[in-house]
């Protein structure tokens, strides 16, 4: 299931239960520490609950674990469910613009590269649980350069280039990937110079996800969760920030050129 659809159920269900209760929208965010506004757009389904806002949720009012348990159900949370969300998203949609500081995207990674992130990210997992992990990843990872769509614009931190992720030849494997992309126009890639004195892309990985079926929409994310906006003016401000950051970014073929020295200093080493 898809994040809107998930996050439209999820305001329905919280609506009714407010309601019930004979709570206001001002008064449980008061609750909650959080506006009015960001509650009407939780309810309307234009916003998915952070998860660390669940718990609280549910004393508020007075539910046990009852939105806990249903946002699990909705998104199935044993592992994290927002990046099959993400995963699914991407893959029905017409466009994504998107912006990576740490890491190149999973839908753009290596087999080795991967491994690499699942294991060090995740040492808790057994060995078969990140084979499968990675087995699921590059499914999609294959599925995403053979399409056609959707169309894909990618800006990365320089400091991307400079990372070892499962060592030099990992690297530099995931490297060469990423520049076959671009040669064929499966990518438009632009790389934002270290010691760019303007950087906007402080404020972390974000996606705009465009569809022809459903409101553009936002995803932020973070190493434990992800959460998708589909507010006109935050997908407004991701889309200005996006501009931004592609106009303090080296132009696609400076930053091709620029992957592509990283590839020959690791081919030396």
């Amino acid at each position: 299931m898809t994040t809107p659809q998930a996050a439209m159920r999820f305001g329905r269900e919280l609506a009714r239960t407010r309601k019930r209760a004979g709570i206001t929208q001002e008064k449980l965010g008061g609750m909650l520490g959080a506006s009015t506004s960001h509650m009407s757009n939780l309810e309307r389904g234009h916003r998915s609950p952070a998860l660390t806002l669940l718990p609280p949720l549910d004393e508020a009012l007075g539910t046990g674990t009852r939105f806990q348990d249903l946002w699990d159900d909705l998104t199935g949370t044993g592992r994290p469910a927002w990046l099959d969300e993400i995963a699914n998203a991407i893959q029905g949609a017409s466009a994504v613009y998107e912006y990576q500081a740490l890491a190149f995207p999973a839908h753009l990674q290596t087999e080795a590269y991967s491994r690499a992130l699942i294991r060090y990210a995740a040492p808790w997992l057994s060995t078969d649980e990140v084979e499968s992990r990675v087995e699921e990843r590059m499914a999609r990872a294959e599925r995403m350069a053979d399409a056609e769509t959707p169309k894909l614009w990618l800006v990365v931190d320089e400091s991307i280039l400079l990372r070892r992720y499962g060592g030099a030849e990992a690297t530099q494997a995931q490297l060469e990937h990423i520049t076959k992309l671009a040669e064929r126009e499966r990518v438009n890639l632009q790389v934002v110079p270290l010691d760019s004195p303007k950087h906007p892309g402080n404020s972390g990985a974000f996606r705009v996800i465009v569809t022809q079926d459903n409101p553009d929409s936002v995803y932020v994310e973070n190493a434990r969760e992800g959460q998708s906006v589909t507010e006109a003016d935050e997908v407004a401000h991701r889309r200005m920030l996006f501009a931004a950051l592609q106009a303090v970014a080296l132009a696609p073929d400076s930053s091709l050129e620029r992957v592509r020295e990283e590839i020959k200093r690791l081919d030396k080493a």
